[in-house]
């Protein structure tokens, strides 16, 4: 049994080792995972702005034949005078709010597009850290069985001169 006592360091900081790279790829997927789901949610926000802005101009379309029609009724030109001013201002409201539609939908993809691009950012980040934490526990380990503690070792890794 005594031969085994000086090899446990080594074989915690293995394990630790271990344990930090398992981590370090889990969060790693659940990033990747998460950037998905964001980039699904940027299709859906565009896909619902493209179809609310055809709604729009379907209700463009209704209110501006409505006015014509009730121009007509009243024995008026729907094509002539006071008519085509009204007819105009009421199609430059509706593209407008058409334009405001796609616009809120695009900025609504955006964010999305921006949380994927965090999320992979971070995942990435995990794993590095992992593999970092993985190879600090190596080296403090060898250190440690070496002989050599970590006071001996400056902040840069190079030994400390007495």
């Amino acid at each position: 049994m005594a031969p085994v006592i000086p090899l446990l360091p080594m074989i915690a900081a293995g394990v630790s080792a271990v344990g930090a790279v398992m981590q370090g790829y889990s969060a790693y997927k659940m990033g990747k995972y998460n950037a998905k789901l964001a980039e699904g949610n940027a299709d859906i926000a565009r896909q619902e702005a493209k179809m609310l802005s055809q709604q729009q101009d379907r209700e463009n379309y209704l209110r501006l034949g409505s006015i014509r029609a009730a121009q007509g009724k009243s024995g008026g030109a729907g094509d002539e005078g006071s008519v085509l001013d009204v007819i105009g201002d009421v199609a430059a409201e509706g593209e407008r709010q058409k334009q405001y539609i796609i616009r809120a939908g695009e900025i609504k993809a955006g964010g999305y597009a921006a949380t994927a691009s965090l999320e992979r950012a971070s995942g990435r980040n995990a794993m590095t850290a992992g593999y970092l934490s993985a190879g600090a526990a190596l080296l403090g380990a060898a250190g440690t069985s070496s002989g050599v503690s970590r006071s001996a070792y400056n902040s840069d890794f190079t030994l400390k001169r007495a």
